[in-house]
């Protein structure tokens, strides 16, 4: 027996790592002996015996211009075996791990024939020097694709594969392969297909994959690469090879599957080149091996550049780990990868094509649907002016206020320092929807609903709750200066833009002075506080003090919950409102561009809205931010199979994971005085929670959306997301025991975390306060 080329082969006897055929020639004695031992102990189970057809179409192609006739090619045959019996031409080829036994002519006029239809897209110099280069490919699912249309072009002298992976079911969507290859190593299978199509193309194998262990042997072993084919999953490998192949300078191949996105790197043209395009020169391979798929994410789109990658894509990514285990691929995709990675790896082989880039093969892009897109992109017509100070003179003149027979007229200095105190309360996205006019000795409190318009605004109940936190604020620290504000609330029918008149007294103290004092320090002190860190118990002694702190404003009550099974149901219901608001087409919209200050530069110059940097979020979660941005996302992560987003109720449970307790704050009735009261009893609570070092971070959108359930028809919603609400809102009430018409001010993390190291802004005063 003898063989014709040298194989990499993993000690082993088991059948399944075998991939190199066995030749016999049976001009050769030993050979002709061992082919009888092999048919006699019915090791060949099948037999394939085409020698005359192949030695038909070997005569067809020497002689291209004759026409031959069918009755001439037995008498060119018995010329050409020269004697020889046509049994023993050529060689037969034994493939062990199917039994088969096939007939072939041997090596030169094999290629001859089978090469045939090359001429002249491949030339005969041209096929010479491919026979020469050596190919290196890491990762056979895109890479197989490569692999197996390069050895059908013949478009190289050896292979070598490296890939650490066995043939599961799930790898039967884009790799062409049978089910009886299940637990065969990829590269196996791989090199057992390149045999099948031509038993003299020359495959080593590297069953551990590519491995720091075995790189110099897949690079220069036997002769230095010619050319890297990356389709491997793992990042570390994806950059140290590539800082391998341009240290040797050797150019490298990538196909993304999406897009159908090529990646070529000339490391032999520009040794100093950057990896993958500069894209990942601050990543540390060594760092991100034991990365999850979740947190590859970063990375990848840095790699790849988020505005590159197809919407499907995109909405994958957000499912990484949730409804899917990992990114997808299709075999059109790995199809399309194959073709193009093989033409421009054999140009690049033949210096025909010399270019370092990204280029895309998009097939949506080049055959289109020519029908109009019908998707429409919501846009949300803020209804509202600006309140400006005509307005609010107009609505002050037209209203009645009771006047304060024992007051006092605090000096504008007095009101500049008060209403600054008022505006560093909380609000909804950090829209700030105050403004305050002092006139005549009184101060009025106005809803600015050009600046409070949103989806989560529902009736206005947000904004009021802010406007009750910014007026409590003004109150504690108009007590401490030794004066005590009168608040007169004055939304009517006609009219809820002014919400009170405010004239102030010599303080009486009655004992509330004393007991809000300790809170006027924290005004200023008071954030959102989302880092996140260790659990801890917070004691039961300082949960009481916050509930008398919250329940000190009439009718409001304080329920807080610590044990895991009422967190972990909480987590699963802020979870789902969340992803509902996300996927919401106007709340994805508020999100996106009214609250969201995706820069520094944006919250600087706004002096309004989050700042992406409070979000307290990990590199992989500030990605999945990214990709939600877009709205074509989102319409496609709702069109998903079910519904998608499911990702985005991860953040809620991961938050309430490290809680030490979730609190809730609710009022009597559902109007918007409670709302108002509610909103002090909020601020009293988290002035208290800043005071002892609490980090509070609320978790509101259940009480945004519930609203739209209870207290309308669905209205803003589509129909699957109103029933989902309807059901987290009978889990919501079986666990709190509330009723419809209590008005659901506040909830909230509590946690023992460090502090922020960027809080939210607030506006000039001079944008929020008029004095008359």
């Amino acid at each position: 027996m003898s063989k014709d080329n040298t194989h990499q082969l993993t000690p082993s006897p088991e059948n399944k790592i075998i991939y190199s055929p066995e030749f016999f020639r049976l001009n050769i004695p030993a050979d002709k002996t061992s082919l009888n031992d092999l048919k006699s102990e019915n090791k060949a189970l099948f037999i394939h015996d085409e020698i005359y057809s192949q030695l038909q179409e070997l005569i067809k192609s020497q002689n291209p211009s004759v026409r031959i006739k069918s009755d001439e090619y037995e008498t060119r045959i018995i010329n050409h075996l020269k004697g020889q019996a046509i049994e023993e031409y050529g060689v037969w080829v034994y493939y062990p791990w199917s039994r088969r036994l096939v007939h072939l002519l041997d090596e030169n006029e094999f290629i001859e024939v089978r090469t045939n239809r090359n001429q002249y897209k491949i030339t005969g110099e041209e096929k010479r020097i491919l026979s020469t280069k050596k190919i290196g490919i890491i990762g056979l699912s895109v890479g197989q694709s490569i692999a197996l249309t390069l050895s059908m072009e013949r478009g190289f002298g050896e292979l070598r594969l490296a890939d650490f992976d066995t043939l599961e079911l799930s790898n039967l969507n884009r790799i062409r392969t049978g089910v009886h290859n299940m637990g065969i190593p990829k590269v196996v299978i791989a090199a057992r297909e390149i045999a099948e199509i031509d038993p003299f193309l020359k495959v080593n194998c590297f069953f551990d994959g590519l491995t720091e262990a075995n790189m110099d042997a897949f690079f220069t072993g036997n002769g230095k690469l010619d050319l890297l084919v990356d389709e491997c999953d793992g990042l570390d490998i994806k950059i140290i090879s590539r800082y391998k192949a341009r240290e040797l300078r050797i150019p490298v191949v990538m196909d993304t599957s999406d897009r159908g996105m090529l990646d070529v790197e000339r490391f032999d043209l520009e040794p100093d080149r950057p990896i993958l395009h500069g894209t990942v020169e601050n990543v540390n391979p060594k760092t991100i091996k034991e990365l999850t798929n979740e947190e590859k994410i970063p990375v990848i789109l840095q790699m790849l550049g988020i505005e590159n990658i197809s919407l499907r894509a995109k909405a994958s990514m957000v499912e990484v780990e949730q409804s899917i285990n990992t990114w997808p691929q299709l075999a059109s995709s790995v199809t399309l990868g194959g073709a193009v990675g093989a033409d421009v790896c054999r140009r690049i082989l033949l210096d025909q094509f010399h270019q370092s880039g990204r280029y895309y093969i998009d097939l949506d892009e080049l055959i289109p649907e020519k029908q109009l897109d019908t998707r429409q992109v919501i846009t949300p017509v803020n209804p509202f002016k600006p309140l400006s100070d005509n307005d609010m003179s107009d609505l002050v003149n037209g209203s009645v206020v009771k006047k304060q027979t024992d007051g006092i007229i605090p000096d504008k200095e007095t009101i500049r320092k008060l209403v600054q105190a008022a505006c560093a309360a909380p609000s909804t996205g950090n829209d700030q929807p105050w403004k305050w006019l002092y006139k005549n000795g009184t101060l009025y409190l106005f809803h600015d609903e050009f600046r409070s318009f949103s989806f989560g605004d529902f009736q206005k109940m947000a904004s009021f709750i802010s406007l009750g936190a910014a007026y409590e604020n003004l109150y504690i620290n108009a007590l401490a200066s030794g004066i005590e504000p009168i608040l007169q609330f004055l939304p009517n029918r006609s009219s809820e833009k002014l919400v009170a008149s405010i004239s102030f007294k010599q303080m009486n103290d009655n004992g509330e002075a004393t007991f809000l004092k300790p809170l006027n320090q924290g005004i200023f002190e008071r954030n959102t506080n989302r880092n996140s860190a260790p659990k801890e118990n917070i004691p039961l002694s300082t949960l009481d003090l916050l509930g008398r702190f919250a329940e000190s404003v009439k009718g409001a009550k304080l329920q807080w919950f610590t044990n895991q099974d009422d967190l972990n149901t909480l987590a699963k219901i802020i979870g789902a409102c969340d992803r509902t608001r996300l996927l919401n087409p106007a709340g994805h919209y508020d999100f996106v561009h009214r609250e969201m200050r995706w820069t520094k530069q944006d919250a600087d110059y706004t002096k309004d809205g989050m700042d992406i940097r409070t979000l307290g979020l990990s590199n992989s979660q500030l990605a999945a931010l990214s990709v939600i941005k877009d709205e074509k996302v989102v319409e496609t992560l709702k069109n998903l199979d079910g519904g998608g987003g499911y990702a985005l109720d991860m953040l809620a449970k991961r938050t309430v994971a490290n809680a030490s307790a979730l609190c809730m704050i609710t009022l009597p009735e559902y109007n918007l005085r409670n709302f108002f009261d509610g909103g002090r009893s909020m601020e009293r609570f988290w002035l208290a929670a800043t005071h002892h070092n609490i980090a509070v971070h609320p978790l509101i959108s259940p009480f945004y959306l519930f609203p739209r359930v209870t207290h309308s028809n669905g209205e803003g919603l589509d129909p699957k997301s109103i029933i989902e609400l309807k059901g987290l809102r009978e889990n919501f009430l079986n666990l709190t025991k509330l009723d419809d018409n209590r008005a659901e001010i506040f909830l909230t993390k509590i946690a023992i975390a460090p502090e922020p190291l960027v809080k939210t802004q607030r506006l000039p005063l001079e944008k929020v306060l008029t004095i008359e």
